[in-house]
Parts: C-alpha cells; sequence; structure tokens
C-alpha cells in the first residue's frame, strides 16, 4: 500500500511540475487545522512529509495563521508552538492580520504551494481553483495528496493547445525565412488548390429516348389524333375434344 500512496504522490506532482511550474524544494503551507490533526495522532509532519513527497520540501507558516491559532488559545497552545517551528513566510498582512483561509487564498494566486489543511470550506475552494495541490490526512490520520483536480485538468489541457498554436507560428516564420534565402520556391510552400467538381460534358451524355406516339391510319380533320396502343391478341386454346365435337355437330348440319 505505501509503494502503491508513493507513485501516486509522484504522478499527481510531476503533473504540477509539468503543467504549473512546481520545483524543488517543495513549498508546503500549513494551517492551523492541520497542525492540531497532525498534534493529536502524535505525527511528526516534516518527517511524514519528506518520506510521503520523497523529495525536498519546506515547511512554511504565515504570520495570519500563527495569529489565528494563538487568539483560539486554550488546548490549541500546543500546536501554536508547533507552527512556530516552521519557516514564516512574509505574506503582506503582518500590520493588519486576516483570518488564516483568506492569508492562504492570498498566497497561493502568487506563488506555487502545497496547502495542507483538514478545513473543508477551504479545501472546496482549492478544488474549485487550478493548479493549487491539497494536502490532508484522511479520517485524520492517514496523509493523502488529493489528485488534481478537473479545474487543474482542464487549465493544462488550454495550456498544451496554446503550446501546439505557437509551434504553427514558429514554423510560418521559418517557411518565409527559407523563401528569403531562396531555399524554398513559392509553389512549394503555396497550399494545393483543390479541383473543382466541374458538370459533365453534354456531348458525351446520351440523349433520352422519347416514346413514339402511334397514330390512327384515318384522321378526322379538326380532332387531334389520339395514340393508339397496340395490343397483342391472346390465343386461347381449346381442348381437343371441344374441338371434335364442334366438328361433328358441324358435319350432322351440313348433312341435314
Amino acid at each position: 500500500m505505501k509503494v502503491t500512496k508513493h507513485k501516486k504522490a509522484r504522478k499527481y506532482m510531476s503533473f504540477y511540475m509539468n503543467n504549473f511550474g512546481f520545483r524543488e524544494p517543495l513549498l508546503v503551507i500549513v494551517d492551523g487545522t492541520f497542525a492540531n490533526a497532525a498534534y493529536k495522532i502524535r505525527l511528526q509532519i516534516e518527517d511524514q512529509l519528506k518520506k510521503y513527497f520523497q523529495c525536498e520540501l519546506k515547511l512554511i507558516v504565515t504570520a495570519c495563521i500563527i495569529t489565528e491559532t494563538e487568539s483560539i488559545g486554550g488546548p490549541l497552545v500546543p500546536v501554536c508552538q508547533l507552527l512556530k517551528k516552521f519557516l514564516v513566510h512574509k505574506c503582506g498582512h503582518e500590520k493588519r492580520p486576516i483570518s488564516g483561509m483568506a492569508c492562504i487564498r492570498a498566497m497561493t494566486k502568487t506563488c506555487n504551494y502545497i496547502v495542507a489543511t483538514q478545513d473543508r470550506d477551504l479545501q472546496e475552494w482549492i478544488l474549485s481553483r487550478a493548479g493549487i495541490p491539497l494536502f490532508y490526512l484522511h479520517n485524520n490520520q492517514v496523509p493523502t495528496l488529493v489528485q488534481p483536480s478537473d479545474a487543474s485538468v482542464k487549465a493544462a489541457a488550454k495550456k498544451l493547445h496554446s503550446r501546439v498554436h505557437v509551434r504553427e507560428v514558429d514554423e510560418k516564420t521559418l517557411i518565409n525565412l527559407k523563401r528569403k534565402e531562396g531555399l524554398v520556391s513559392e509553389s512549394q510552400t503555396q497550399p494545393k488548390r483543390r479541383k473543382k467538381v466541374k458538370n459533365p460534358n453534354p456531348l458525351s451524355c446520351k440523349k433520352s429516348k422519347k416514346k413514339k406516339n402511334v397514330t390512327s391510319s384515318h384522321e378526322i380533320p379538326g380532332v387531334q389524333s389520339q395514340s393508339i396502343e397496340t395490343r397483342k391478341r391472346k390465343r386461347i386454346k381449346l381442348p381437343k375434344h371441344v374441338i371434335e365435337q364442334h366438328f361433328k355437330a358441324g358435319g350432322v348440319e351440313g348433312t341435314v
């Protein structure tokens, strides 16, 4: 199972590296909810994440996340001490701290970060955006990197399409340079014209045969001649005994 998880993690991160410019060391933003879940199960966050991703990474927090956790106090005091061990990244909200969710939203718009959070609202927001990997503890126990969202897949497809379009432009530029240098003639570069479909030659077409009207030998003046269709008379065969009986009757009548 561990091998399968590592393979999936490498596959997902290679997707983000190829399409959204992620590079090592990977930057992972840890918020208060993730640090609290890790503290409850005594999870060594940095060690476990390095084993999971099998690459160099840095765990970072912001002043807004630390301030939000401190304001809650109580059972989150040790969680706040855990967050302060990570690298504090400048977020631009030091003078006027904002909520941890709003800070992470602003951070992910300007740079590539992996977001480690247990906040459901923040997770849904991340999945609706392109190019933001989501990391969380499944059932608050198992470290899991979520597969790229539909928004990320669609954005990667658009980028690929734009790259292909640029290549077509480069090909046209190369053809123009070849023309100037005389390496290729204009006839070779011009697209071939499609032949138009022509109408058939009227002289080669067979004329349609017209039906001849058979007129009567005696035409009445002032009356249009009507066509008379010739019909074949059917020959009826009589039985032999009928013919013999007919001739016998004729012979008797002749004698009388």
